[in-house]
């Protein structure tokens, strides 16, 4: 009951961003070729490999996008200015 409470906001979060998704009565054929092309990835790399190279990019990005938000941060401070 406990775990429930604490993993409701998680779940109506996800709810919600599942409901911003339209609903497709016909499927573009972009998103078609964009699936057939993963389906065809998958045959080649396990799923473990997928896991860590997405992972490894969402890593990285997010590194960089904080290193950016400290140097901009720091370079509004006009004694230190250091983000130059």
């Amino acid at each position: 009951m406990i775990i429930e409470l604490i993993c409701a906001p998680f779940f109506l979060l996800v709810d919600g961003i599942i409901a911003l998704l339209p609903v497709l009565t016909y499927i573009p054929t972009s998103i078609v070729d964009t699936i057939s092309l993963l389906l065809k990835a998958m045959q080649f790399f396990p799923t473990d490999v997928w896991v860590m190279a997405i992972g490894n990019i969402v890593f990285w990005l997010t590194i960089h996008f904080i290193v950016s938000l400290i140097k901009f941060v720091v370079g509004w401070i006009p004694f230190i200015s250091m983000g130059d």
